[in-house]
């Protein structure tokens, strides 16, 4: 599917007939270097600066979170998940951030400060933590603040599992928060 054509882009044609129109995906739009990978594709413009309908697309790109309509991040780890997600960051990036983070930490009750993992449909047990309050299950009878660097070492070897429902989800081996 080709992008829709705006005013710009036509005025953009009209000074520069017999080039390429390049469509950069939103995330570049603001950038003067724009890697392979945020180019959407490019429209031929002919010799009257009219666009044509051959749209070609870039094989190498991938669209950005905001191409995608995902959700406006909730926090700068919400925004990294995003990121992650759809390869314009290294997965090797979520951990720096984690751990300088404030997590929401499950609790069991008011006041409660035991950390408490959950079991998936096979067995393994997670440490549920979310990344902001509006990704806290509503089954939640509440949550504490924790930052995390200081959740690796209550882990007890227990991988954490951040955002459980969603909208991204992330799983972090124990022994990466301590080290």
């Amino acid at each position: 599917m080709s992008p829709d054509i705006t005013p710009e882009m036509r005025a953009s044609a009209k000074t520069n007939p017999n080039t390429w129109l390049y469509v950069i995906d939103p995330l570049f739009e603001s950038e003067a270097d724009v890697p392979p990978w945020g180019v959407v594709g490019a429209y031929p413009v002919d010799a009257r600066g009219e666009i044509e309908d051959a749209f070609q697309p870039n094989e190498r790109y991938r669209p950005s979170p905001q191409a995608l309509k995902m959700p406006t991040p909730a926090s700068p780890l919400d925004e990294l998940l995003q990121l992650i997600r759809t390869g314009h960051r290294e997965t090797d990036d979520l951990l720096p951030a984690l751990k300088g983070a404030t997590l929401l930490l499950y609790a069991s009750a008011p006041g409660e400060y035991d950390v408490i993992g959950f079991p998936d449909a096979e067995g393994r047990v997670y440490v549920p933590v979310c990344t902001a309050e509006e990704h806290v299950p509503t089954a939640w009878p509440g949550w504490r603040l924790v930052t995390g660097q200081d959740i690796g070492p209550l882990l007890d070897g227990f991988p954490l599992l951040v955002n459980p429902i969603g909208p991204i989800s992330a799983i972090v081996p124990a022994g990466q928060l301590t080290s």
